[in-house]
């Protein structure tokens, strides 16, 4: 069964995905670096090419692509957004939602050099409005929740996430 890591940009799924599949010796799949590979070009660029609505099916097309089994997923903050894509991912997985507080995604996403631009509604919303539309996919989509209230390492938030799978018998 695959793990797939769900959450805001800032939530910290790819850093957390690559020290939980090292951990558990699996492989970890990067949507965002999955979309790279297949097409030459980062999510940003294509964002910027097709708009938020084409490049939500086109991130699901391609994410529909990904036949793993035992692997770490890191999902890009809009894969749940479209059924088509997220339903294709949860057929073999166990969902845990990173749930940092908004502060703290602001903090992060603001040390990032091209900030909020990369991220799908950021054209007409602001990250407050993002974070309340996703929530409601984020929230359908889960198994489990991990709450992050304060910054902690990115080793305790992999400790947390091993309690939440040991704790529902998936590894």
């Amino acid at each position: 069964m695959n793990i797939l890591l769900l959450g805001m940009p800032g939530s910290g799924k790819t850093k957390v995905g690559k020290l939980l599949a090292k951990e558990l010796q699996r492989e970890f799949v990067d949507i965002d670096e999955f979309i790279f590979e297949k097409t030459g070009k980062d999510s940003a660029e294509h964002l910027k090419e097709l708009g938020d609505a084409e490049f939500l099916k086109f991130e699901a097309g391609l994410v529909k692509k990904i036949k793993t089994v035992d692997a770490v997923i890191a999902a890009s903050g809009s894969v749940p957004l479209v059924a088509e894509g997220i339903e294709h991912l949860k057929k073999n997985a166990f969902v845990i939602w990173l749930k940092p507080s908004l502060k703290i995604i602001k903090e992060r996403i603001g040390k990032r050099s091209d900030g909020i631009s990369r991220i799908v509604g950021a054209q007409t919303k602001t990250l407050a409005e993002i974070w309340e539309w996703r929530k409601k996919a984020y929230q359908f989509h889960h198994h489990a929740i991990l709450d992050i209230e304060t910054e902690i390492p990115t080793e305790e938030v992999v400790e947390q996430v091993l309690k939440i799978l040991k704790e529902n018998a998936i590894v």
